[in-house]
């Protein structure tokens, strides 16, 4: 009992850490952002109802990147594939839900866009350098003054060797990325993606907290339930819906993606939140790919380093087909 009580005052007081942090913020601006590809903009909705409740403006985004079953064609989108958009710099556009791929195909963005208006698409082919000044410069000209990147399942806090990981591309770039701009880097789902076995997520966890990276956690609403059970009817995700069965009270194992099982328990409703300079400190593929100046670049220096990305995983697919 004492234990329990031990840790729940932890957590609160590390919570306070996040207020403290919302509280000082001048601007009350904020772009929050899914980390890993479209589906995670779904997991942007309980971090945006917590900045609105200190009376933030949002902007909410997205890598520009989905699984297979969205968009057939392997790897991320550039802007430069999208039709219907407002580029705003070399990497970042306006995604409408009138945005396309040349091919036809409606990322995930745009079917956000049903539910958020226009939704800022992140475009990572060009790498962590160009990506990294066009948001600073947005950051500038819109007043941003917090940036937040979201992950559901929590594999942007894998060191990148696990057995488990599965797609450590588009979440180095982003903890490269957010580590640089001081950002924060919130964790959904608690290993909702089946990447990261439990253990792993706690021990990572562990050293987050060790090195003062932790800044407390929060849990979905019934506010956040409802807004996250509506937009999943357009957009296409299951490590995103996960807390959705907790909130509802499941619990034991689900199989998703072709037979990972996923662990289904009251933790799948929080949300984590850590400074993103210290993610990048644990995170190695983060870190290997902190001067890549292209996705293939980047790609290249994990494959070296002994990692398979999702990148090559897709394309192996499409060359079996």
């Amino acid at each position: 009992m004492q234990l329990a009580i031990d840790i729940s005052l932890f957590i609160f007081l590390k919570l306070m850490e996040l207020l403290r942090i919302l509280k000082n913020c001048e601007k009350k601006k904020a772009l929050v952002f899914g980390i890993g590809g479209g589906g995670d903009i779904v997991s942007t909705i309980p971090v945006s109802n917590l900045l609105r409740l200190f009376d933030f403006e949002v902007i909410r985004g997205g890598v520009i990147w989905d699984r297979l079953v969205v968009d057939p064609e392997p790897g991320p989108r550039s802007i430069e594939e999208l039709l219907n958009i407002e580029k705003i710099a070399e990497t970042l556009a306006l995604i409408k839900e009138e945005t396309r791929t040349h091919q036809g195909v409606k990322p995930n963005l745009a079917r956000a866009a049903k539910f958020f208006g226009k939704v800022l698409g992140l475009d990572i082919t060009k790498g962590v350098k160009q990506l990294r000044e066009d948001l600073e410069d947005f950051a500038e000209m819109e007043g941003i003054e917090l940036i937040v990147g979201i992950d559901a399942g929590g594999d942007a806090i894998s060191v990148g060797y696990e057995s488990g990981v599965r797609s450590p591309l588009a979440d180095a770039i982003s903890v490269a990325v957010l580590g640089l701009l001081d950002g924060i880097v919130a964790v959904s789902g608690f290993g909702s993606d089946g990447e990261l076995k439990v253990e792993e997520l706690l021990l990572n966890m562990s050293e987050l907290y060790k090195n003062k990276g932790f800044l407390g956690c929060t849990s979905l609403s019934q506010n956040d339930f409802e807004e996250m059970l509506k937009i999943c009817e357009e957009v296409v995700t299951e490590a995103s819906r996960i807390p959705l069965l907790a909130y509802q009270g499941d619990f034991g194992i689900k199989k998703i993606r072709k037979g990972r099982t996923v662990l289904i328990t009251p933790l799948s409703a929080l949300i984590f939140y850590f400074r993103a300079k210290n993610v990048l400190e644990l995170n190695e593929c983060a870190r290997l790919v902190l001067n890549s100046k292209s996705i293939e670049e980047a790609n290249e220096i994990l494959n070296r380093n002994g990692i398979m990305t999702e990148l090559d995983y897709e394309r192996m697919l499409r060359k079996d087909r």
